[in-house]
């Protein structure tokens, strides 16, 4: 069995010319079933090609004319051109035309037609698919597996597709504030969304030049806002490559549709890092100490307990029972009593000369001091979680993995520049919250003349040829 698929080109003149795109051969049932991979793509790029001259023809006939007065613009030379598509690499003849005199433009000065509509000689399609891919695999890994599947082995390469997530990625980045002042002006006429919870978190990637940056690490700040109905978006950002972390914290609220006046509640480990991504901000902030570091300081504390069951706190208690009735007491919003319990529990146990008892002591001290000096973020965390409302960081600890170590520190072995991080992490963001799309074309394409000449006819076949 022998298929031939055709395809019938008719211009806006509404000529028609055939053209044949593939000849599949089946001549024993020992042949595969269907089109194979290599023939799938070769129809694919066969197709392209020929929509492609198409559309390039079109182009070039659309700026024949000046758009203002409609004079016959005179054309300087023709050059091919090469299109990176998402199925294949297209070669074109473009024309580069003169200015018309109404322009104003020096005489002689002419322009390219196809560059004004495609600048970067890629389809938009193509620059989606090598971002979306590289945010989530590493570029080599991206690159072979889109040459697997799609006609494009000889279209894209590691580095370009590493200077494509650049060149998206400083766009994402300074599309930012623009986005987040057009969100504003919305939510004057909209009620804004409600927010459940913020958590934030820092991570940190091996930097590219350790000789120059010796002990240097990328820190890299993620995290995330949690709506009510479970919506989440996140937002994350090199620490040293935005001007400000709290202006950055404010633009990404107000783009997620978060009113200025509302009442953010933001968990936080009690670190440092923590600081330095909130502090400044201009929205009313609750900061709630995050439970899951608490319960893990409790447990500690517990573990080592349990190794000496005889010891009896200062008011007779057995050591395992307070502990537990401190932890009880922290749950309940009470802190400031089970602050003062452990500290008489600490005092009592640094006089005790035994080593055995040292860790025990040590680990008492931590928690004592980590309770102490962030009493201003403890609440009455039964109460929220009888709401259903967090309680913990947890949503941050997960945004790190799911932007940050995912992609560019767990099994990975790359290293990091700050700004390449900076960047392929808006990418990254932009994708896993849904807003990455096709960028548009630079210009608007303009519909070709209606009126056909001779001189049209002769313009189109030299560009054919």
């Amino acid at each position: 069995m022998r298929m031939m698929i055709e395809a019938h080109l008719v211009d806006d003149e509404g000529c028609t010319e055939r053209v044949q795109l593939s000849a599949i051969d089946r001549e024993s049932t020992t042949d595969p079933l269907g089109m194979s991979l290599a023939e799938g793509k070769a129809l694919l790029a066969a197709a392209q090609h020929h929509l492609v001259n198409g559309q390039c023809q079109g182009i070039a006939s659309a700026h024949a004319h000046c758009e203002h007065c409609g004079a016959r613009l005179g054309v300087k030379g023709w050059h091919q051109r090469q299109i990176r598509t998402v199925f294949g690499l297209v070669k074109v003849q473009s024309p580069r035309v003169r200015h018309c005199r109404c322009s104003g433009k020096a005489t002689g000065a002419s322009f390219s037609p196809l560059t004004q509509v495609v600048p970067t000689s890629m389809t938009p399609e193509l620059e989606y698919l090598q971002v979306k891919w590289a945010a989530h695999l590493s570029y080599a890994a991206a690159t072979a597996l889109l040459s697997e599947v799609l006609p494009v082995a000889d279209t894209i390469s590691v580095s370009g597709m590493k200077r494509r997530v650049r060149v998206v990625g400083a766009a994402l980045e300074q599309a930012v504030g623009q986005h987040a002042c057009a969100t504003a002006d919305l939510l004057q006429f909209k009620e804004p969304a409600p927010l459940a919870a913020l958590a934030v978190d820092s991570a940190w990637l091996r930097h590219c030049d350790p000789p120059r940056h010796q002990g240097r690490h990328v820190n890299l700040v993620a995290g995330r806002a949690c709506f009510e109905g479970g919506k989440s978006r996140l937002y994350a950002y090199v620490h040293n490559q935005v001007p400000s972390a709290a202006t950055r914290l404010d633009q990404f609220l107000t783009a997620s549709g978060v009113g200025k006046d509302e009442r953010v509640t933001i968990f936080t480990d009690g670190a440092a890092e923590f600081e330095k991504a909130v502090n400044g901000t201009s929205r009313p902030i609750c900061r709630i100490l995050d439970w899951f570091h608490i319960a893990m300081k409790f447990r500690a504390i517990e573990q080592t307990a349990s190794k000496h069951p005889n010891l009896l706190t200062p008011n007779g208690r057995g050591l395992c029972e307070e502990i537990a009735s401190c932890k009880w007491l922290v749950w309940h919003g009470k802190a400031s009593t089970a602050v003062a319990r452990l500290k008489r529990v600490y005092d009592a146990f640094g006089v005790i000369p035994q080593d055995q008892f040292w860790t025990l002591w040590w680990n008492l001290g931590r928690l004592f001091w980590y309770l102490r000096s962030n009493d201003w973020y403890l609440v009455n965390y039964a109460r929220r979680h009888h709401k259903g409302l967090p309680i913990s960081s947890a949503i941050a600890e997960a945004a790190v993995n799911e932007v940050v170590s995912w992609r560019m520190a767990k099994k990975r072995q790359m290293r990091w520049s700050d700004e390449g991080a900076h960047l392929l992490a808006q990418v990254r963001v932009h994708d896993l919250n849904g807003d990455l799309h096709p960028r548009a074309f630079a210009v608007p394409l303009r519909p070709p003349k209606p009126l056909h000449d001779p001189m049209e006819d002769a313009y189109l076949m030299r560009m054919a040829a």
